[in-house]
């Protein structure tokens, strides 16, 4: 029996990360990528991050119907929410008018006390979306005016350069030196 001694890995090789950045660019998931280069997503996002790398071009953009869709999902959430409470309303008064344990009165009042809770940080949130949606028309009022305003300035400088080359041909053509 014969001993080799310990057993020496060799040095792990430096990945290539710029063909992991080109690859990075691509639509080929991130998982997919970590694998092929036997590293883990949160190191070759940590890298990513760290070298500035844009962000992926495949990730979805938002778009106007998933932001309705959004929408309507808030006020769906609101309307079950607002019916739950209203049925555990219902349930709590008919229990009030029954001879019951100040075990199940302190839970009713739990759960009444969750559930209005819920509703006002659903309020809050709906409050917010609002108030996002009003800050985001008035920037576009706000870049579509700054855009108005441009196009007038750039309007009334062609106007006054036709106007100007109109007098230089006049004085031109009537012997006027100027």
């Amino acid at each position: 029996m014969t001993e080799d001694g310990p057993k020496v890995t060799p040095p792990a090789r430096e990945p290539d990360w710029a063909h992991i950045a080109r690859v990075y660019q691509g639509e080929e998931p991130l998982e997919k990528i970590a694998g092929h280069y036997g590293l883990s997503v949160q190191k070759i996002s940590a890298h990513a991050q760290a070298q500035g790398w844009p962000l992926r071009k495949y990730r979805k953009a938002k778009t106007e119907s998933d932001t309705g869709q959004k929408r309507q999902g808030l006020a769906a959430l609101m309307h079950r929410l607002t019916g739950l409470v209203e049925r555990q309303i219902r349930e709590i008064e008919t229990r009030l008018c029954e001879v019951g344990e100040a075990r199940d009165q302190e839970r009713d009042a739990r759960t009444l006390s969750n559930l209005t809770r819920t509703l006002d940080k659903l309020v809050e949130l709906k409050r917010g979306a609002e108030d996002d949606r009003a800050a985001k028309a008035q920037r576009a009022r706000e870049t579509a005016k700054r855009k108005g305003s441009k196009a007038d300035g750039e309007a009334m400088r062609a106007d006054l350069a036709r106007r100007l080359s109109r007098l230089a041909a006049q004085a031109n053509g009537s012997g006027i030196s100027g």
